[in-house]
């Protein structure tokens, strides 16, 4: 039983990397070992799994069916180690949805998880208008606001604040609105897409702002509000760094401005949460930017 679950774990490795030296490096294995283990595991369930040339490898359709059953079964394995007092380790793909402000924001601090769980591969699904858990095949996504309604769970987050910004040549050359309502008289690169114009809830005011460009990309509004082009309202979190430096000047700093609240949704209770995926879940808990208002 003991080679049956090692050689389901090594398919998985392989499954999920399709490649053979990857895995044995990391495993800390011959070439040949991988190869016997795979082999072992086909003539065990009789039929063929991989698909193997010289140039690639493939899961077969057997091998795609035995995929989701060899997760199940090493994931069972764990939570009984854990119960008992083992030390089960995270092990396998976990994908996270992620907007693109925080994803960039974690992705500068994976180092740190890899360090702790190397036998983790983390793939991140960046995008600021995203898909249901059920769409994208996620394991966890990160939401600003209530959590998607097919979500079995959710965990909460935190805020990040957010704040109006521009470039230095912007308000050289336009000027600084000097209340709320004066934003309705420049341009504002805002976030979104489609025939209605954006909203902006500044100090209680809702103004549909308007601008000559704007994007379901919060790295593309940042990336035009920093060459001059208009104010954006942009997560704290993104544009920091620049305040600090200058390269971006606050706009209406005095002014109250509603933070973001986010939570991550996933399919699984606590005690039954994969321990691949709790590993990331408690990073993305404990890496997550709880910074000062930048007022």
């Amino acid at each position: 039983m003991s080679d049956l679950v090692q050689n389901l774990r090594t398919f998985v490795h392989v499954a999920e990397r399709l490649n053979f030296s990857t895995v044995a490096a990391q495993s800390h294995a011959s070439h040949t070992t991988i190869a016997r283990r795979i082999d072992q595991l086909e003539a065990h369930f009789g039929t063929r799994l991989l698909l193997r040339t010289t140039r690639r490898l493939a899961l077969t359709r057997e091998g795609e069916r035995l995929l989701d059953h060899a997760r199940a079964v090493i994931e069972e394995i764990d939570h009984a180690e854990a119960d008992l007092g083992g030390e089960a380790r995270a092990r396998g793909v976990v994908r996270v949805g992620v907007t693109t402000a925080l994803g960039l924001h974690y992705a500068e601090r994976i180092v740190g998880l890899h360090a702790q769980h190397p036998d983790l591969r983390i793939e991140f699904a960046i995008a600021d208008w995203q898909d249901t858990l059920d769409e994208a095949g996620l394991d966890l996504a990160v939401r600003v606001g209530d959590p998607a309604p097919e979500a079995a769970y959710a965990s909460p987050l935190g805020q990040i604040a957010r704040v109006l910004v521009a470039a230095p040549a912007y308000l050289a050359a336009h000027g600084a609105p000097a209340t709320p309502a004066d934003l309705l008289a420049h341009a504002c690169i805002a976030y979104g897409y489609g025939p209605a114009r954006a909203t902006w809830d500044i100090a209680g005011q809702p103004l549909r702002v308007g601008g000559p460009f704007r994007a379901n990309s919060s790295e593309a509004v940042y990336r035009a509000v920093a060459s001059g082009l208009g104010i954006g309202l942009l997560p704290h979190i993104q544009v920091s760094g620049d305040l600090a430096r200058g390269v971006l000047h606050p706009v209406l700093s005095g002014c109250d401005i509603a933070p973001l609240t986010l939570s991550v949704t996933h399919r699984y209770a606590r005690l039954r949460m994969p321990v691949r995926v709790r590993a990331v879940l408690e990073f993305l808990v404990a890496q997550f930017p709880h910074g000062p208002n930048p007022d």
